[in-house]
């Protein structure tokens, strides 16, 4: 190529830059399933859900150990005096407690020394159904976060899917405007050396040029859309832009599909996101049971022994060794049922049960929310199905004529026959068509996946596709 400008050549040589960088890019194939596996392993979403499970597996382990008693073991020892007066009251938690000999009628201030230790045992023996419905209620919240995170899976999935096939799109589009590009290339090399030798007027040379520039232009923007494309996929699946090329092999698996009418209308069964909804469904009838056995009644065993010892002696005098009041000398214990019940709890327990019930029903109503648009969304894909099948076997017709009525108008400018404009129409009817192409095989995809996501088959699409 001969160039005349210098700012000819800076774009003639970054165009050539660009081109070889698509090559170098190209040659790095990233397999879609790769892409799809690498973004349900790492993707933060993910992760994150994935921890939630774990906190629910937690929370099931914690709500089965309340059933364990509590066994408290306490140790004191003391020095001060010890004036005991008989009367009730209330300790609020703060009064020491004197006990001893019978009130004398004087204080007195020797001190006194005691130890006392206690081992204190208490266990919910039954709650009547309370336990067991925690339980049901702490598995249930374990599936609603189990359904979350397959939902997600499901969901980062077919964004992946649709990221490549984005990706897959720009770079056949890329390759059709490159080749739009040499075309024009060549005419306007070639036309130059006709209006060189005089055998066109110079206008034509000056139409090449710019439908040539235009050309570039419209290769430029395509390839800037298929480097965004890379970058999506990098989002997603936390690899270089680098490392990320199009795997176009998987079109002859779609094509075969199409042309032999396998892909019939199927009925998708345990849709991630359905089970999700009803999983939260699930979790509310368990929380109403859970609010209900919880204001049962509670039976306790209840269970006490301990040992003190006291530098007072049986006949109320003091020992002056402090250390005598250190060691144990009686010992007590005590054994007993216990049984709780709160009558006002059951105003309680019907407003919050009642607070309950509505957000179980608003569950069941965003369930049959989803259900309905997925069914819907199936509907639509379905019909969009037929029509992108339609458009596609209609297309290689206006390809083929394309081709055609370019090649005879080049032939026809080159023996005379036809002015530039035809050319140039012939050109552009020709890119026009392979991109229309390019645009239909997506949009037969795009409808594909649409089913597939509906239906709940977009890892039996992605299986198929190894």
């Amino acid at each position: 190529m001969i160039v005349y400008k210098l700012k000819g050549t800076v774009i003639f040589l970054f165009m050539a830059g660009a081109v070889c960088a698509q090559v170098r890019e190209d040659r790095l194939v990233l397999p879609l399933n790769q892409a799809v596996n690498l973004a349900l392993r790492n993707y933060p979403s993910i992760r994150a859900r994935e921890a939630q499970v774990r906190s629910g597996m937690a929370a099931v382990i914690e709500t089965k150990d309340r059933r364990l008693p509590s066994l408290n073991l306490f140790e004191q020892v003391d020095a001060g005096t010890s004036n005991n007066l008989g009367a009730a009251y209330f300790s609020g938690g703060i009064v020491p407690s004197v006990s001893g000999v019978s009130a004398r009628p004087e204080n007195i201030g020797t001190v006194s020394t005691g130890n006392i230790g206690v081992a204190y045992l208490q266990w919910q023996a039954t709650n009547f159904g309370g336990y067991k419905a925690g339980i049901r209620e702490a598995y249930s919240r374990l599936s609603v976060d189990t359904m979350d995170l397959e939902r997600e899976k499901f969901y980062i999935a077919s964004i992946v899917l649709q990221s490549y096939l984005d990706l897959i799109r720009n770079y056949e589009l890329s390759q059709v405007q490159l080749e739009n590009l040499r075309r024009a290339d060549t005419i306007r090399l070639a036309i130059r050396n006709y209006v060189t030798s005089g055998l066109r007027p110079g206008v034509d040379s000056s139409l090449a040029e710019a439908e040539y520039s235009k050309a570039k232009l419209n290769y430029l923007d395509v390839y800037n859309t298929f480097r965004q494309s890379k970058v999506q996929l990098s989002l997603l699946t936390a690899l270089d832009t680098a490392a990320i090329g199009p795997d176009t092999g998987n079109d002859s698996l779609l094509l075969g599909s199409l042309r032999s009418n396998t892909y019939k209308d199927s009925a998708g069964t345990g849709h991630p996101f359905l089970n999700y909804f009803h999983s939260i469904y699930v979790n509310g009838k368990e929380r109403e049971q859970l609010i209900r056995k919880s204001y049962m009644p509670k039976l306790y065993v209840l269970a006490a022994g301990w040992m003190k010892g006291s530098s007072i002696m049986p006949d109320g005098t003091i020992n002056k060794d402090l250390g005598a009041g250190l060691g144990y000398s009686r010992y007590n214990y005590l054994f007993g049922l216990g049984v709780t019940y709160d009558i006002f709890d059951l105003r309680r327990q019907k407003d919050r049960l009642n607070v309950q019930k509505y957000q179980t029903e608003v569950a069941l109503h965003n369930y049959e929310e989803q259900q309905r648009t997925l069914n819907n969304a199936g509907l639509q894909a379905s019909v969009n199905l037929r029509t992108a099948i339609e458009k596609f076997n209609e297309i290689p017709v206006q390809l083929n004529a394309a081709r055609d009525a370019y090649n005879q108008r080049l032939t026809q400018y080159n023996a005379g026959l036809s002015n530039i404009i035809d050319l140039t129409n012939a050109l552009y009817v020709l890119n026009r068509a392979q991109t229309d192409l390019i645009n239909t095989k997506d949009g037969v995809w795009r409808a594909v996946v649409q089913k597939a996501y509906a239906e709940n088959g977009i890892y039996q699409l992605l299986s198929t596709l190894n």
